[in-house]
């Protein structure tokens, strides 16, 4: 089943495109801090551009990537100045190296492997400078099992989408169904979505770190202050050893 197909990529440009100027605060000085002499930036899994296009306006040569010919397009719109690369980051090769590399809004939980996660976080090891910055966010295993069991609406006047989540802790997976009907006309034309996170523990993630030659900094990813034991979501600040 294909995700972030054409008309939910519409939806996510509307409506799912917070995460970056959320972020972009915290992101902007932390590289301020850790890599003042950054000049280049790697957005994965950059969606709709919502992040890219304000590492752009602030100056960087701007990189995005995601493996969704819809969502790049929008991206194309809202960062017109960053070049865009259809790709699956777990194959990624761009022939250069950057300062920066961000993957945000817990898009590394669609790696439901651990060797494709550790595939990845080898990739961005080998695309950094010296002294790079990596940062990213993920979904813990504690915030999809409190979280993902529920579901809600979301009801305009030519569309209506329906979200359905759910968690398999034995497996450690939750699947988000997102069921959608847009109005054309007299009619209605509906779409399905399927999408499916591993949740993982931090003990995992930093093992991975640490086996791909980084060594990191963690925060509660969503109010940016020291991790609790429950955590729903995990930032990380990583840098080359």
């Amino acid at each position: 089943m294909t995700v972030y197909g054409r008309d939910f990529a519409a939806l996510y440009n509307d409506k799912f495109g917070f995460w970056g100027p959320k972020m972009w605060p915290f992101l902007s000085q932390a590289v301020a801090k850790h890599n003042p002499e950054a000049k280049t930036w790697l957005d994965l899994c950059c969606g709709t551009g919502s992040l890219l296009s304000l590492v752009c306006d602030a100056g960087f040569d701007t990189v995005g990537v995601d493996r969704s010919s819809y969502q790049l397009k929008y991206a194309k719109q809202n960062a017109p100045r960053a070049r865009l690369v259809l790709a699956d980051i777990r194959e990624l090769s761009l022939g250069r190296k950057v300062d920066v590399v961000t993957c945000m809004f817990d898009s590394l939980n669609y790696l439901t492997s651990s060797k494709d996660l550790k595939k990845v976080f080898r990739s961005v090891y080998r695309h950094l400078n010296h002294h790079g910055l990596f940062m990213f966010d993920m979904n813990t295993f504690e915030g999809l099992q409190d979280t993902w069991c529920r579901t809600s609406t979301i009801r305009e006047t030519n569309r209506l989408i329906l979200i359905e989540t759910s968690f398999d802790a034995k497996k450690g997976l939750g699947r988000c169904l997102l069921t959608g009907f847009i109005q054309q006309g007299r009619v209605y034309r509906r779409f399905e979505e399927m999408h499916i996170e591993r949740g993982y523990h931090a003990a995992e993630i930093e093992a991975l770190l640490g086996q791909s030659g980084f060594y990191f900094k963690k925060l509660d990813g969503n109010y940016l202050t020291r991790p609790k034991i429950r955590s729903s979501r995990l930032l990380y600040l990583c840098n080359a050893e």
